[in-house]
């Protein structure tokens, strides 16, 4: 029987492993951490489920999480509301909300949308050419734009600033890069399948329903995972892979998959087996920004809207230019989904669990991800009366926790690669190495989409180059 181990319980190595397990592959998966999901994961405390991070699902159960759900034969399900969300804009220090849909295919729901955002009538055709070119987007159009950044995109079409805020926002909670910097291609790859999908939601069970879906599947298909256990290299020789070395010695292999990154896997099979031209391209990499997040426990619920977006009070050139910079902003970005209004099993009745996130560098020493803190804090307590008087529990997240739970050696990046030109499409870095039997998954190869769907859609297609490459 084929071996394969896999370095790393993410969701692309977990669910890679899963798959190939199912496949009827002998499949080990080992982690350095003491649980599965990487930064999609969640804790139990005092009868509360509190994701380690801060998440929602753009494809919901039409995506690649309930993909390999089907596949592996397990049970995942997806809460969908409408509206999606609701925006708060700030601009000018106000605080105007609208909601968003879930279905912007009618023409009606778009132009409500466009005139929610407050586009000029003058420039509404624009705007609606834009969402129409996005929304029937074939892949050679996709294609067509990796190279462009989202705002380059955007001005074939329209400067409206209201509309480029919109979108920058989107942007970030996309791929956690802003719009002057991020792919075009990518962006509308997602925003084609995010609005036709209509399934933008949450889990049912927290985000640790979904490795725990996968390990499910693992382990029933004969799988192993061994959590607490981490990988030091990849033992190489004749131009192949023969297993890894762990605390306890080495592990022979035919196949090994890794999910630790395209730096860690590098440094992890030697230089001298990747091969020079392979170490520079991987070196030229540059990775998505990061993310501060508070989770609030509150003592009676406050917020009533199961997903808030709040656009801050900047425009679209400054609104994320902190986290390239050193100067601080008066006002950030808000990413807040409200736990119990999505999935009240995870919350005791009659409380409130509130997840916040902001943009910040993804270098830990760069910034100071207190001040964004405490002015995403100050922002929240502003627009929903009763939250700070309510706040019973809160816990902090910076870059450096991040930093630790994925094992980047130097950056605290929220999503991996950053998707942005030159990176995306035929540019992203293939699965395949050069070394034989050993691949990459993950955010970083082999797929387009956002966040954990990324490393999901990943999973699905490294398992099926594994098995072409690898027959039983």
């Amino acid at each position: 029987m084929t071996r394969v181990i896999v370095i790393g319980a993410g969701i692309g190595g977990l669910g890679c492993g899963a798959l190939l397990a199912r496949a009827g592959y002998e499949v080990e998966v080992f982690d350095k951490n003491p649980f599965a999901g990487g930064r999609c994961s969640a804790t139990e405390m005092k009868g509360f489920i509190i994701d380690n991070f801060v998440h929602a699902f753009p494809l919901g159960g039409k995506g690649p999480h309930a993909a390999i759900a089907a596949e592996l034969g397990v049970d995942l399900e997806f809460i969908l509301q409408d509206p999606a969300a609701m925006i708060v804009d700030g601009l000018g220090g106000g605080a105007r909300s609208y909601p968003q849909r879930l279905d912007i295919r009618p023409l009606g729901n778009r132009v409500r949308m466009a005139r929610n955002m407050g586009v000029k009538l003058s420039n509404l055709f624009g705007v609606y050419r834009l969402f129409q070119r996005m929304l029937k987007a074939d892949e050679e159009f996709v294609a067509a734009k990796d190279d462009m950044t989202i705002r380059d995109f955007l001005l074939e079409y329209t400067d409206d600033p209201q509309l480029h805020r919109f979108i920058n926002v989107l942007s970030f909670m996309m791929f956690t890069v802003p719009y002057g910097r991020a792919s075009a291609g990518e962006f509308i790859y997602c925003f084609r399948d995010m609005f036709n999908a209509a399934n933008f939601g949450y889990v049912k069970g927290s985000s640790g329903a979904i490795p725990d879906a996968y390990r499910l599947g693992l382990e029933n298909s004969g799988g192993r995972l061994h959590l607490g256990v981490g990988v030091q290299s990849i033992l190489c020789e004749d131009g192949g892979v023969k297993g890894v070395l762990v605390d306890t010695g080495e592990i022979e292999g035919d196949v090994v998959v890794s999910n630790a990154g395209i730096h860690a896997t590098v440094a992890m099979a030697g230089a001298e087996n990747m091969g020079q031209e392979y170490v520079e391209m991987s070196r030229g990499l540059i990775y998505s920004d990061s993310a501060v997040v508070v989770k609030y426990i509150l003592d009676e619920p406050v917020v009533e809207y199961p997903f808030v977006v709040y656009i801050p009070d900047t425009d679209a050139e400054e609104m994320f230019s902190y986290t390239c910079a050193d100067n601080m902003p008066h006002d950030v970005y808000i990413f807040m989904p409200v736990i119990d209004l999505w999935d009240s099993s995870l919350v005791p009745e009659g409380k409130q669990l509130v997840i916040a996130g902001a943009a910040a560098p993804n270098r830990p020493s760069q910034g100071d991800s207190h001040a964004v803190i405490e002015i995403m804090e100050r922002r929240i307590f502003s627009l929903f009366p009763g939250f700070e008087q309510h706040v019973s529990w809160r816990e902090e997240v910076h870059a450096e926790h991040i930093q630790a739970t994925t094992g980047h050696p130097r950056y605290a990046d929220c999503v991996g690669l950053a998707q942005v030109p030159g990176q995306v499409g035929v540019d992203k870095p293939s699965p395949v190495t050069p070394i034989r039997g050993l691949y990459l998954v993950g955010t970083e190869a082999g797929a387009r989409g956002i966040g954990t769907e990324l490393a999901a859609a990943s999973a699905l297609a490294v398992s099926s180059l594994v098995k072409e490459g690898h027959p039983l």
